[in-house]
Formats: structure tokens, C-alpha cells, sequence
């Protein structure tokens, strides 16, 4: 989630001989941003020492202890500095974040409200709270909020992610896609986004964009196997077996034991009439999946029942 870095990078900051609790403050800052922890930790208590109403070094402070993974002291740090500057917005925000990458949504919905209370054009608390309100299940809010926030920062790339996601919920294809473009437009290297626009693309029919899209994905990141398989599955719907069948065989390769592409294996093993093959993808699939091994026992079952004997119609 985003978070809010105070730091003033100025080398200038980590030399002179002011010892004041600012000369502190952005020495850890400087010595944060050069990896030295413990040395910028030790500069952010000096500074507290000197000036205990200082929310940015407590702020600074606990972006340092997030980093070392201990969460609780950060979320003290924050809370800290809200107590001593309830106006102070990016110790709402830090938390908020970090109340989110734990899972506690309605908490750091909460938070960012009084955020948006303190300042209602807070374009991050806004984009935040937006996430949040997607992870309560609440399309609506989160539509509103992702809306302002794009309003007031255009490059916010989860706003249109998110918003995208919204729409695509709401069978809204065509907003889900425009959504889609923006972020590409930002970071054509999104794999997730290619992914979302390929899957808008495909429910509307148009499997040949799709494709695209799911081959982008894929080649931006070919460990990931759910693209692949998307891609076997647009080129499947497009009337392409062969290139499917290939698409299908990188899926399986990465992720042998998935039951979708074993059955979508066999979908087109029975397509391009590898009956051999395809009974045994479907074989596979059934042993994969107890829950939907009736599904490809069935498939199976028709695939070995012979073909009717075609009638020869009779003149008038």
C-alpha cells in the first residue's frame, strides 16, 4: 500500500554543526536512505530526545521499524505522532497502510476518514481508503473514492486498477477496459492489468485481443501460469487448437498438478481428434479434481462412445 516517505534527501543534511533535533531528524533520514539502520534509528532518538512534539521523526522513525519488520513498534510510532498532530496527515496514512497489509480494512477505513476529516482533498487517504472499501466488498464506496482520487492525481495506478476491477464486477466491460488503458498507458509493463484487459476482451467475445493480451502477460512474467492457460483458452474459443495446444502445454509444465488445464487439454486433444491423448488429460483431470471428476468422466465417457451411423436420407 502506499506510503507516505517524509524524507528530504540533502546531502547536505548528514554534514554541519547545528545539533538541533532537525539536524537529527534529517541526518537518520539521510542515513535511512543509505541502508545504515541502526545509525539512523539512534539519530531519530536524539531528535525525539531534544523534541518530543516531532510527529515527522516519529513518522521517519517507524517507516525505519517497518522495514525491520517489527510492526507493532511502527504502529506506535504513527499513532504517536496522530496524538500529537491530529492535523499531521501522513502518520494517518502510514497506518492506515499498515493496518491494511495486515487485513484490518475496517480499521484503516476508519483511520482514513479521519484523515479525510482533517483535510477532505487528501488524495492518498482518498486511493486508500478506496482499496480498503474494495477489500470490504463494497464496490460502490470504492468506485466513489477512486474516482476523487484519480480527480486529484491522475497517476494514481491502483485507483485505476481497482476501479477497473469495480467495473468489471458490475458487467461494466467497456469502463473496465478504458480503466485498463489509463494504467497501461502509465506502466505498459503491468502484467496484471494485461491480464485484467485481456479477461474484459475475452467476455465480450473479442478472443483474438484477448490473446494478445494474455501473451503480453505471459511474456512479461513466464513463471506465472494462469496466463498461459488464459492464452490457451482465447485461442481454444478462437478457433486455433494447434496454438492453443501449445499455450495449454507451458500452463502444465509450470503448474502439472491444475485440473483446469488438464480438462482444457483434453478439450482440445478432442478438438483436434487425438482421442488418445484427450482421454488421458481427462483421466487426469478427474484424479485432480474429486469435486469435478464427474464433469471429465462424462467428457471421457462421450469421447469413447462411438459415432452415429449418419442416416442416408430418403428422396421424396
Amino acid at each position: 500500500m502506499k506510503k507516505i516517505i517524509l524524507f528530504m534527501l540533502i546531502a547536505s543534511g548528514a554534514a554541519g554543526c547545528n545539533r538541533s533535533p532537525e539536524f537529527y531528524f534529517s541526518r537518520g533520514n539521510y542515513l535511512f536512505s543509505a541502508g545504515k539502520d541502526s545509525e539512523a534509528l539512534e539519530n531519530y532518538n536524539r531528535a525525539l530526545l531534544l523534541k518530543k512534539n516531532f510527529p515527522e521523526a516519529l513518522t521517519s522513525r517507524g517507516l525505519l521499524f517497518e522495514r525491520q519488520g517489527d510492526r507493532q513498534k511502527a504502529g506506535l510510532d504513527y499513532r504517536k505522532a496522530i496524538n500529537l498532530d491530529s492535523a499531521y496527515l501522513p502518520a494517518y496514512n502510514n497506518l492506515g497502510a499498515l493496518l491494511m497489509d495486515g487485513g484490518n480494512y475496517r480499521e484503516a477505513e476508519k483511520l482514513f476518514t479521519e484523515a479525510l476529516a482533517a483535510k477532505h482533498d487528501y488524495s492518498y487517504a482518498l486511493l486508500n481508503r478506496g482499496l480498503s472499501y474494495y477489500k470490504l466488498g463494497d464496490c460502490a464506496a470504492a468506485t466513489g473514492d477512486l474516482s476523487r482520487a484519480l480527480e486529484l492525481n491522475n497517476k494514481f495506478e491502483m485507483a485505476y486498477y481497482h476501479r477497473a476491477l469495480c467495473s468489471r464486477n458490475a458487467r461494466n466491460l467497456p469502463a473496465a477496459i478504458a480503466d485498463l488503458d489509463a494504467l497501461l498507458a502509465l506502466n505498459p509493463a503491468a502484467a496484471l492489468a494485461r491480464f485484467e484487459r485481456g479477461k474484459a476482451l475475452y467476455y465480450i467475445a473479442d478472443y483474438a485481443g484477448g490473446a494478445q493480451e494474455f501473451a503480453k502477460a505471459a511474456e512479461l512474467k513466464p513463471e506465472d501460469p494462469v496466463y498461459p492457460y488464459w492464452l490457451s483458452l482465447a485461442f481454444y474459443k478462437a478457433g486455433y487448437p494447434e496454438g492453443a495446444l501449445e499455450a495449454a502445454s507451458k500452463a502444465a509444465a509450470l503448474k502439472p498438478a491444475s485440473y483446469q488445464v488438464r480438462g482444457l487439454m483434453g478439450d482440445i486433444y478432442a478438438v483436434l481428434k487425438d482421442k488418445e491423448n484427450a482421454a488421458a488429460q481427462y483421466r487426469l483431470a478427474a484424479e485432480l479434481s474429486p469435486k469435478f471428476a464427474s464433469v471429465y468422466r462424462s467428457r471421457l465417457a462421450a469421447l469413447e462412445r462411438p459415432a452415429a451411423p449418419l442416416r442416408k436420407k430418403r428422396g421424396k
